[in-house]
C-alpha cells in the first residue's frame, strides 16, 4: 500500500480552489481513497454538499467521488474533514 499525507488543493467545479490537507491510501490494485482536511471551518458551506471533484497533490490531477454527504467532521473551532473514493489514477 502506498500513501500519501500532505498538502492538496481541491478544484471546484466553478473554478474556485480550496487548500486541504490530505491523508490518502493507494492498495495494490491502484484503488486510492483518503480524507481532506479544511483548517478554516468557514468554508463547511463551500464545501458541504461537494459530491466529486478535482485534486492537486504536488501538481498531479486526481478525481475523486464523496459518496456520503453525510461523513463530514466539523465544529466552530476546528477543522472540516470529508472522506473520499478515488476515479482513475491516483495523484501521489
Amino acid at each position: 500500500m502506498t500513501s500519501y499525507n500532505g498538502k492538496a488543493t481541491l478544484l471546484a467545479e466553478d473554478g474556485r480552489k480550496f487548500d486541504a490537507d490530505a491523508s490518502l491510501a493507494k492498495d495494490q490494485s491502484g484503488d486510492w481513497r483518503g480524507t481532506l482536511t479544511f483548517n478554516d471551518a468557514t468554508l463547511v458551506r463551500a464545501l458541504l454538499n461537494i459530491t466529486d471533484g478535482h485534486i492537486l497533490v504536488d501538481g498531479n490531477p486526481g478525481e475523486f467521488v464523496r459518496p456520503d454527504t453525510s461523513d463530514w467532521t466539523a465544529n466552530t473551532a476546528g477543522p472540516f474533514t470529508i472522506r473520499i473514493l478515488g476515479s482513475g489514477p491516483a495523484p501521489f
